[in-house]
């Protein structure tokens, strides 16, 4: 399948899966910590060496939308603009038969949105130009619950079809005859597909016949076909189900089935799967994690319901109190995960900025600018712990040093990061009037007003400075 431009990317020497190894191990352990951004990065390496690996492409995938909170709405809008130079990189590639090139820099998409269907589509292409079926097939897989694209499940189907994976196929094009009940090659294809798993089925077991001895046909070697022949037919969802009841040690399968079903939208189920998991490995901090950010993730589903029903009936004050209880519950919840995690990863300047922000929403405001002095030290967080110190010192009136906090924030501004130079002056214009420097405070919301005039009630102090 491969067209021979590019180089073989299913083979890596012993020295590189090694490295691969360790560069995965240094993900896990910085996706324990929460680290999002390096164990990324460690992931993507161990995945350059060892592309065809599914265990390093799942790891990279699974923090990649935990990063996003496992919630494709949280993307931004401008996403779009972000990876069109990617795509554009890995089209090139493409089109100079450089497959692994272009797989290469299609991850690099999935950073910014790791439920790109397109992305995957070009992925999967990629993948099987270069004879690695099962990494094609694990990219359609891994997007196949979140689109509604017709040809997509015409492509999905080709590459299970490839793969010999006809349960899957089928599954798909049956999917194409509910988006599309007129499509003309569905039925065809579907009967195609069951006549071609029949056909397997019954070579296998011709093939078993025929290797038998006066003694009868090897039992060892005729479950081992069997189980590989049940296996190709599994969805994702069934085999990590399986895995799971052949070994509930397994740790990662609890954690890859919750995304699926986080992928769903379905919580509850995600939910009940990693308990499980965490009933079978108490004392697994990774496994915990999820769990924790799944727990919060519901609450704060709940929360958007009950916030929902509250602004059409806000004389209802059954509404209002069950929505109060859960906004504390998620406080409380949230405070505890991360004072847990801050514990275990005290040096880890991410978790510090989210405890920081936890205790903050408490209103504990002394103990959140302790952690938010801790997170500064890093470049990664220095601006975001800044701006949420000076919060904190506002909450507290302690005027001089937020102004000194905002400032030091600013230098750290990157050119274009228009939303924090706005929230900046903002903050900085509203600590002046506090000081009572209304001179200061009509420069810092002239800034502001020169980019955005609607910007929060910029407008009307403005007027009143005037």
């Amino acid at each position: 399948m491969s067209s021979g431009s590019d180089s073989p990317a299913g083979t890596a020497s012993a020295a590189a899966a090694q490295k691969a190894a360790t560069f995965f191990q240094y993900g896990n352990d910085a996706a324990l910590k929460s680290n999002f951004d390096y164990a990324i990065n460690m992931y993507k390496e161990a995945c350059k060496l060892v592309p065809d690996n599914l265990v390093y492409r799942q790891a990279l995938r699974g923090i990649e939308r935990r990063k996003f909170n496992n919630d494709p709405s949280k993307v931004g809008m401008l996403v779009a603009a972000k990876t069109q130079p990617v795509r554009l990189k890995a089209k090139a590639a493409r089109s100079r038969g450089k497959h692994a090139e272009a797989i290469e820099a299609l991850e690099d998409a999935f950073v910014h949105n790791p439920w790109d269907v397109s992305a995957a589509w070009e992925a999967a292409e990629s993948a099987e130009e270069l004879g690695l079926l099962n990494l094609a097939q694990w990219y359609v897989e891994s997007v196949q619950n979140i689109t509604k694209d017709v040809n997509f499940f015409k492509f999905a189907a080709h590459i299970h079809e490839n793969c010999e994976s006809w349960a899957k196929a089928i599954g798909c094009w049956e999917t194409v005859k509910k988006l599309s009940p007129n499509d003309q090659d569905a039925n065809r294809q579907i009967n195609a597909l069951s006549a071609k798993s029949t056909i397997k089925r019954a070579n296998l077991e011709d093939s078993l016949e025929r290797k038998a001895t006066p003694a009868g046909p090897d039992p060892a070697e005729t479950a081992e076909a069997l189980e590989r022949l049940k296996r190709e037919q599994l969805t994702p969802e069934q085999r990590l189900i399986k895995e799971i009841n052949e070994d509930p040690s397994l740790t990662h399968a609890y954690i890859e089935l919750a995304e699926i079903y986080r992928g769903r939208g379905d919580l509850e189920k995600a939910e009940k799967v990693l308990a499980k998991g965490l009933k079978a490995n108490p004392d697994d901090n990774g496994i915990t994690s999820v769990y924790e950010d799944t727990q919060i993730a519901r609450l704060k589903k709940a929360i958007e319901g009950q916030t929902q029903k509250f602004r059409e009936r806000p004389d209802d004050t059954g509404i209002k109190i069950k929505l109060d209880q859960l906004t504390e519950a998620l406080s409380k919840y949230e405070l505890a995960a991360f004072r847990r995690r801050v514990n275990l990863h005290p040096t880890d300047s991410a978790l510090r900025l989210q405890l920081g922000l936890a205790l903050a929403r408490q209103g504990k405001h002394d103990e959140a600018i302790g952690e938010f002095q801790q997170a500064r030290n890093s470049p990664a967080h220095k601006l975001a712990a800044l701006y949420n110190a000076g919060l904190s010192f506002e909450a507290n009136s302690a005027y001089k040093l937020a102004d000194r906090s905002y400032r030091e924030a600013l230098k750290t501004l990157e050119e274009d990061d228009r939303e924090n130079f706005l929230n900046l002056h903002y903050r900085l214009g509203r600590v002046a009037e506090a000081l009572g420097d209304n001179e200061k405070a009509n420069e810092h919301y002239n800034e502001v007003g020169a980019i955005d005039y609607n910007y929060e009630d910029v407008a009307q102090r403005l007027r009143n400075l005037n």
